[in-house]
């Protein structure tokens, strides 16, 4: 019998490289969010820094959006600017090496029992006889020898050995004689060593449960955490020859060849080294506040001795990270990587102390360099800040006033001079410039100076909102139950929308029954429809011919930005009218716009209220005056602020209109004589009266999803007009009705 002795070992993580560089840079980049980190207590363990205090809050009352929704999170999110890397560090274990294990136990059975042992003596006798004595007449297996081994063994035991370790003991002889014992079914073949590795075995995988046979082996073993190449350099002085037959750097593994004692050294030997190194080193990034890369870098240079980024002699390695300004070192031992941050942190001091200006740029991202521009100005600029913006809350919220935590208005500059590296103080004899042309901004400041701007143009340079505006301007000829205005239908009054659910009497912008608030009362009207209720109605009187819509416009507009739609012509009139004294005479015409004009201006907060000042005009030419021949244009024009959330539509009416008709007809020439031409012919008076409603719905855009949402929809409505034409037009036949 023979006994093959295994070790179990534990294979986890992936193969890969040993990192370089760009590995780190990208740990960097995973761990960028985090914030200040300090010294850490024990192995691979992070301790932050509690968050600075915010420097405002709310006093005073402040008006809160009750319940807050997905919307609002969402426009939270979108307004926060991205973060600026702190200091953080990452302490190794400091081992590079698995500690060996406990040395492999025999196998139960391989002990010799009593009379189990023989003694071996030959004297310079041919391998070939030596392969018959303990393979045919020893252990009586069934062998082949191969005529191109040859050799001589001369070999004494001065004590019996176990029966177990002849096949051990033959493959020890045999490799001195440049060949090999290899296992083939049932049956062993002696081959030369080079012979063996071809068309004789398949390799295995490293790590089966299976022990491996006697004789001669391949092995595959897959490396997790050192790539093949460096591992075969650590191997090839402690290994026999030809024991390493392949080294794959593409799947990163390792072809072994030899007896399944040499393979289980083999594997000893490379579970020690192939540990996570990375686990064991210590990693730390230190950001520069005030000082460049490339000053820092010498000083370090000129005190650690670093030579290509080593410093100490190889044992810290310190890698400028330009993208985050900063510095990546990475360390074997652990008080190393505090001490070099301590000498990043004191040198970037030192550069803050310096007053020297310096010119810097800032790309900007998402708003208008000459916007930003002023308000830097007027914000670090050496004189107090004069603008006075009209700035106005939504309707039926409270002004919230904001304020430092020792109770001073938020804003306020004081005139005293601030220390270096303090912090404090007014930021003097700074300068910003727009590059309009590139969107960029040239600002003249000292380091520290800049770091301060820079955290307020991050919070200014954000992506800013889109809302998506859908209007409907129609006529309602008010007759029947409309006859009072749309206002008293809604309200309830002759038999109205009440009677289904709608808004009563009341005024008081609270929301009653169905969804519909009433903001105003008076000539003029608006109401809040968040159910869609009022656009049913007016659906429902178009089918009785009582609504004609004017114009329904859809506009995507930026947050604060004034979108205007027009429709309609320009008119001329006669401004001026001025005689030369050789009597020509001089007019002057200006162009006035008529039609259909629509200005919104959405302003949207983070809780998803959109305050939109809203100016619809309607206006055509009525007459022309004899006396000044100049057209008399007729105008309906509504002029208001309103606030919703968004998805819910606003209802804005109250322009009544009296339109009157006069006809007269009858039997020519007769139905227009005095007295008796009423005999002969008939007059006919009517009497229209005309409301003029807005419907406008805003749709906040948080993200490219509700903007593909909003085309989706879109293009579904084009696609059932296309298809109501086609039936009109007697192309396609009109779906049946069904009736049940």
């Amino acid at each position: 019998m023979t006994s093959h002795r295994t070790r179990d070992r534990l294979l986890s993580g992936a193969t890969g490289k040993r990192p370089g560089t760009a590995l780190l840079l990208l740990l960097l980049l995973a761990l960028a969010g985090c914030e200040t980190l300090e010294r850490m207590p024990g192995t691979g363990e992070i301790e932050r820094h509690p968050p600075p205090p915010r420097p405002l809050q709310e006093s005073g009352g402040a008006a809160e959006v009750s319940g807050e929704t997905g919307l609002s999170r969402s426009l939270e999110a979108a307004s926060q600017p991205p973060q600026q890397p702190g200091a953080w560090q990452v302490a190794g274990s400091g081992r590079f090496v698995r500690e060996p294990g406990a040395p492999p136990k025999r196998p139960a059975g391989a002990t010799a029992a009593p009379g189990d042992e023989v003694l071996l003596n030959f004297e310079n006798t041919d391998i070939r006889e030596v392969v018959k004595v303990i393979l045919g007449d020893m252990l009586h297996l069934n062998y082949i020898l191969d005529p191109a081994v040859q050799g001589g063994v001369t070999m004494q035991t001065a004590a019996p050995i176990p029966r177990a370790d002849l096949l051990p003991t033959l493959e020890t002889l045999l490799r001195m004689n440049h060949a090999t014992l290899v296992k083939v079914g049932g049956q062993y073949q002696v081959v030369p060593l080079l012979e063996a590795n071809r068309g004789l075995l398949t390799p295995r995988l490293a790590g089966e449960s299976r022990p491996l046979p006697a004789g001669h082996n391949l092995l595959i073993r897959p490396l997790h955490h050192v790539s093949a190449e460096e591992m075969s350099e650590i191997l090839k002085p402690l290994v026999r020859d030809n024991s390493i037959l392949r080294v794959d750097t593409r799947r990163n593994l390792l072809v072994l060849a030899g007896t399944a004692r040499e393979l289980e050294q083999v594997l000893a030997t490379i579970d020690t080294f192939d540990v996570n190194w990375l686990r064991g080193m210590s990693i730390g990034f230190f950001p520069l506040e005030n000082a460049n890369l490339g000053q820092v870098q010498k000083e370090l240079d000129a005190v650690l001795g670093s030579e290509a980024g080593k410093a100490l002699g190889g044992l810290v390695r310190i890698t400028p990270v330009p993208s985050a300004n900063g510095f990546l070192v990475v360390s074997r031992q652990r008080e190393y990587l505090s001490e070099v941050g301590e000498w990043i942190r004191r040198f970037d001091r030192l550069s803050q102390a310096s007053e020297e200006q310096r010119i810097f740029i800032y790309r900007v991202r998402n708003g208008k360099a000459e916007e930003l521009a002023e308000l830097l100005n007027e914000l670090f600029g050496a004189g107090r800040a004069t603008r006075t913006p009209g700035a106005a809350v939504a309707p039926g919220r409270r002004p919230v006033a904001l304020a430092t935590e020792d109770g001073s208005p938020a804003g306020a500059a004081e005139d005293t001079p601030g220390k270096a590296g303090s912090g404090a103080g007014p930021v003097s004899d700074v300068r910003v410039v727009a590059d309009s042309e590139h969107n960029t901004l040239l600002i003249l400041a000292t380091a520290r100076d800049y770091r301060r701007m820079l955290d307020t143009l991050r919070k200014l340079d954000i992506i800013p909102l889109q809302v998506h505006i859908e209007a409907t301007i129609v006529e309602v000829l008010l007759k029947g139950k409309l006859k009072y205005g749309i206002s008293w239908f809604f309200k309830g009054g002759a038999g109205g929308y009440d009677s289904v659910g709608g808004v009563g009497g009341s005024t008081t912008g609270i929301d009653l029954t169905g969804g519909i608030q009433s903001l105003a009362s008076g000539f003029n009207w608006s109401l809040i429809d968040s159910t869609g209720a009022v656009r049913a109605v007016l659906n429902a009187f178009a089918n009785d011919s009582l609504v004609n819509v004017l114009s329904a416009p859809s506009v995507m507009v930026l947050d604060n930005q004034e979108a205007v739609i027009q429709v309609g012509d320009e008119v001329p009139t006669l401004t001026q009218r001025q005689g030369t004294e050789g009597g020509a005479v001089i007019e002057s015409v200006s162009y006035r716009n008529t039609g259909i004009i629509l200005k919104v201006k959405p302003r949207v907060n983070p809780g998803g209220l959109v305050t939109m000042e809203v100016s619809q005009e309607v206006s055509a030419v009525a007459d022309t005056e004899v006396a000044t021949n100049q057209p008399t244009i007729q105008t309906r024009r509504i002029r208001s602020t309103v606030a919703v959330q968004s998805g819910q539509t606003v209802v804005l009416g109250g322009l009544i209109r009296d339109k009157r008709t006069h006809a007269e007809g009858g039997v020519p020439v007769l139905y227009k004589l005095p007295v008796v031409g009423g005999l002969f012919g008939e007059k006919e008076k009517n009497s229209e009266r005309v409301e003029l409603v807005v419907v406008l719905t805003p749709r906040v855009i948080t993200s490219a999803e509700d903007a593909l949402h909003i085309t989706r929809d879109f293009r579904t409505r084009m696609q059932g007009l296309k298809k109501e034409f086609l039936q009109e037009a007697g192309i396609l036949e009109p779906e049946p009705v069904n009736r049940d």
